[in-house]
């Protein structure tokens, strides 16, 4: 009954978040190299805009970039706070399970093989940056297994060790061939200049998929985050459960990747704060991730595209830049409290 309530509570904060967003979509669609007022972008939204030059900009350049980045901003955030209360670690993010190490060197054993040797390959640079992420994680997952149990600590250690491995392979390629992957690194930033409407879509697609997961499994979860003998006392099975979350968490954080390179910070402040504001609750801190997430990365990518126009910036930099001190703070005040 409580829990009703509580989900029902909720309501009038995201509506007013869902307000929020897209007001912010309208806002950072309408700023960029060239300036639109938000009226040309109302206007384009509604199939009432003359001036088809910026009909295209809006529709067609912009619009689908803000609204990917608020989409990879949601998957990045609800996959960080799933695996912090999964491990019960505050430092776990998308990343721990070797991800982002085993993509780094997919996009750069792929750009090494079709720019220096030639090879045509089907996969593209997002096929194997993908590919890679999920081998990586797979390696993790087979190191850390002990029979039929996966533990916590194993799992983090073994991230950390494969992380090492795949990062050195990519630093090795780097070194070797630094003049033909020169481009590749401001992919391994991070950017989303090159989200388009086709890829939103699977990137919506994965976010409700993941969410829907997650909403399912939010009472298992909410018992795993206080501990694993807890589970096995309320008459779950930890591990399969554990392993399914992680596997959605996995498929989710390397499409996404793949898409759009190495964005820090996203899955391991966000969550955090949410968590501060609206307590631990699995459903309600996973919905609550969704719009801080977003938010927080079509800011990211408002500064990254702005701050130094026409330049642009990789937002993995920005993030990292602002979700630093951010972190130390919110780091601090739990102390404090």
């Amino acid at each position: 009954m409580k829990s009703t309530q509580k989900q029902g509570g909720q309501l009038p904060l995201v509506l007013f978040l869902v307000f929020i967003s897209l007001v912010l979509i309208i806002v950072f669609t309408s700023f960029g190299s060239v300036k639109i007022d938000a009226k040309d972008v109302l206007l384009s939204l509604i199939g009432r805009q003359e001036n088809q030059i910026y009909k295209n900009l809006i529709l067609n350049i912009r619009l689908p970039r803000v609204i990917g980045t608020f989409l990879v901003g949601a998957i990045l955030a609800v996959s960080g706070n799933v695996l912090q209360l999964l491990v019960q670690n505050p430092l776990a993010d998308p990343y721990m399970l070797g991800i982002s190490s085993g993509a780094s060197f997919g996009a750069v054993l792929y750009t090494a093989l079709n720019s220096i040797y030639g090879f045509t390959l089907f996969l593209g640079l997002e096929g194997f940056s993908f590919l890679f992420a999920i081998l990586s994680t797979f390696i993790v997952l087979i190191i850390a297994r002990q029979g039929r149990k996966l533990p916590i600590l194993s799992l983090i250690l073994s991230g950390v060790i494969v992380s090492f491995l795949f990062n050195s392979f990519t630093t090795l390629f780097t070194v070797m061939y630094w003049k033909n992957l020169i481009h590749v690194n401001l992919w391994l930033m991070g950017s989303t200049g090159n989200l388009a409407w086709n890829s939103n879509l699977k990137l919506l697609i994965i976010l409700l998929v993941q969410f829907f997961i997650v909403l399912i499994f939010s009472k298992e979860l909410n018992v795993l985050a206080m501990g694993e003998e807890m589970a096995v006392y309320s008459g779950l099975n930890p591990e399969s459960i554990k392993m399914l979350l992680i596997l959605t968490t996995v498929l989710s954080v390397s499409f996404t990747v793949s898409q759009v390179g190495i964005i820090g910070f996203v899955g391991l402040i966000i969550p955090h704060i949410v968590r501060m504001i609206k307590g631990p609750y699995s459903f309600i801190s996973n919905l609550h991730s969704i719009f801080f997430g977003g938010i927080f990365l079509m800011f990211a990518d408002f500064i990254a595209r702005t701050l130094f126009a026409p330049t642009e910036l990789p937002i993995g930099v920005v993030t990292s830049i602002v979700g630093a001190p951010i972190f130390i703070y919110v780091m601090r005040r739990k102390e404090r409290l």
